[in-house]
């Protein structure tokens, strides 16, 4: 039954609503959504709901910018060679094309380099720095990595050459020797929001570099780079909350008005690279959220599993023309292919599952000829339809490589370190690890990482957080647009979910190119009809109902007779236009049954 890996539970925070509803003039249910996101303050919420470009933190609050800063000076008056090096995700390529960008605007001598995600592994290594000494470089500069590598500024340190750390992730207990250390999470750090992503570091550097030489207005200068900013902060799944929420916010507002309905935006240009491949990924509708997360995020990302992520970069700085459509056609054909190795090698996963694997509270999955960048994705993907902490394993020249994917309860980096003995590498954070191991220690691994399991039945129910119980017929049309000033959402900032009991299924039909998902006309709880789509496998869906209500009721549904089909579901409140006709429709996110 799909309720059998869920947990439902409503999210019932306490507040003062009248005040907020007075203040903001907004409804209830929009004060109820603030309170529980936490937001009880007038600046709290006046922030949340109306962020503007004046909210944006000078980045001279951050540790160490203005050290970065003079002496990234001091090298442009000299003409010291720089070589930025970045990382192969969404967030690497952003920042180190931003800060790319901003050095060459004020004329220095630079260049990049992003490491192969096979040969160079993550980040900064001692190999690149003896590649930058033959190249005459003088100074290197690290986005979105370097906060670990010690042994590449042991190198630095040996040849001569400036290294300045510029990273966002969580310091080791180990600094590297850099000349200087930029990264928001360090304990002296006074920055106000310091779960900012590689590229909100890399562009208050810029926008620091930029203002002191009169190339941007002082202290808008981050405003140059907000959409690539928006990009990075939501590929980068970091809280979406305060600054953040503010920056994706901004980005998300310039790509549609600039890029998407090509609207004048004052001194600011569409870049020709990213505004190429907006227009080959044939959005429809406003860019959201999801169209980053899901449509140009990946897109970038390709590069760096399938190829090399310089060919995004080399996207973002073509300028105008043949070459602009040339990388970015490369880009979106490369995810493509991701995706087509992904549906493939997830379906190998899945039918490698046995009833007896199912059960085990550690999956670990053998696909020894996958491409081992897709390993993360195809964990991710068996872990939500299982909630349970999934490792996939693939082949490797020395025996085979990992990638993991946990769930809230289940740190993976600890659990991994009790079996540490057993690999040759391995690192990570409570949700995500890597690991590399011998083969014939694959056996073994997977039988310690289960006995040493302590997850229990209900640990393994995928939360479901409510924010409240009340039918659809509760919202009126102001209610559902006021929704909006909760995008975009993400990790600190949940979208909002709503549930209700008892709805009767009047009539439901198939819908989508291949009939794979489910329109239903409902009456609610209190006995309002309405219109509901849910975008979930239909045949898996009809699969449950048949099993809880017998298959003559749902024949009756599809005929639009009466039938005893009445469900227990979670929804979002939307509003559907059609033939000019405007009208609120549930779309419908699960069912408890």
């Amino acid at each position: 039954m799909m309720q059998s890996n869920e947990k439902w539970a409503i999210c019932n925070k306490k507040g003062d609503f009248d005040h907020i509803m007075n203040t903001f003039g907004v409804t209830v249910s929009t004060a109820r959504l603030l309170i529980n996101r936490g937001k009880n303050t007038d600046e709290e919420i006046r922030e949340f709901l109306y962020p503007d470009e004046d909210m944006l933190h000078p980045g001279t609050l951050m540790r160490n910018l203005k050290e970065a800063a003079d002496l990234i000076d001091e090298k442009l008056s000299s003409g010291s060679k720089i070589r930025i090096i970045g990382d192969y995700d969404a967030d690497g390529i952003m920042s180190t094309y931003i800060l790319y960008d901003a050095l060459k605007r004020t004329g220095a001598e630079a260049d990049f380099y992003i490491p192969d995600r096979i040969r160079d592994g993550y980040g900064i290594n001692s190999e690149m720095i003896i590649d930058a000494a033959g190249a005459g470089i003088d100074t290197v500069i690290t986005c979105d990595n370097g906060i670990s590598a010690v042994d590449a500024a042991e190198e630095a340190k040996k040849r001569g050459i400036t290294l300045i750390v510029t990273d966002h992730h969580e310091l080791p207990e180990t600094l590297p020797d850099a000349a200087v250390i930029l990264d928001p999470k360090h304990p002296e750090d006074s920055y106000p929001c310091k779960n900012i992503c590689g590229a909100v570091v890399a562009a208050k550097l810029s926008a620091e570099l930029l203002e002191r030489r009169g190339l941007a207005p002082k202290n808008r200068g981050c405003m140059d780079y907000i959409e690539f900013m928006g990009i990075a902060t939501i590929c980068d799944v970091v809280p979406l909350d305060k600054e953040n929420k503010t920056i994706a916010t901004l980005g998300l507002n310039r790509l549609n008005r600039l890029y998407l309905y090509g609207e004048e935006s004052g001194e600011h240009k569409a870049n020709a690279g990213l505004k190429a491949l907006i227009d080959l990924c044939d959005i429809k509708g406003n860019i959201t959220d999801h169209t980053v997360g899901f449509v140009i995020g990946p897109c970038l990302n390709a590069t760096g599993r399938l190829d090399l992520a310089s060919k995004a970069i080399n996207m973002l700085i073509s300028g105008t023309g043949e070459d602009a459509l040339k990388f970015a056609s490369e880009c979106r054909e490369l995810n493509e292919e991701r995706k087509s190795m992904t549906v493939s090698e997830a379906g190998k996963a899945l039918e490698m599952l046995g009833e007896s694997e199912k059960l085990q509270r550690v999956l670990v999955v053998e696909l020894p000829d996958c491409h081992e960048s897709l390993a993360g994705i195809i964990a991710g993907r068996i872990k939500e339809k299982y909630f349970r902490p999934v490792i996939v394993l693939t082949g490797a020249q020395d025996g085979v490589k990992g990638s993991g994917r946990s769930i809230p309860g289940y740190n993976m980096f600890e659990e991994l370190q009790k079996c540490a003995d057993l690999f040759t590498k391995f690192g990570g954070h409570p949700m995500a690890a890597g690991l590399s191991l011998k083969s014939e220690n694959v056996d073994v691994f997977r039988k310690r990482i289960n006995e040493l399991c302590t997850l229990n039945e209900d640990d393994m129910k995928k939360k479901v957080l409510l924010d409240a119980v009340v039918p659809i017929s509760f919202f009126d049309e102001k209610s559902v647009e006021e929704l909006k000033l909760f995008s975009p959402c993400g990790t600190e900032n949940p979208a909002p979910l709503f549930g209700d009991r008892n709805n009767r299924v009047i009539r439901m039909r198939r819908i989508g190119k291949n009939n794979n998902f489910l329109r239903f006309t409902m009456e609610d709880s209190k006995g309002v009809r309405y219109n509901a789509v849910c975008f979930k496998d239909a045949d898996e869906l009809l699969e449950s109902f048949t099993e809880k209500f017998g298959s003559a009721s749902v024949d009756a549904a599809f005929a639009g007779r009466d039938n005893d089909m009445s469900l227990t579901l979670c929804y979002v409140p939307e509003i559907n236009e059609y033939n000019g006709i405007r009208s609120i429709q549930m779309k419908i996110q699960g069912f408890l049954l």
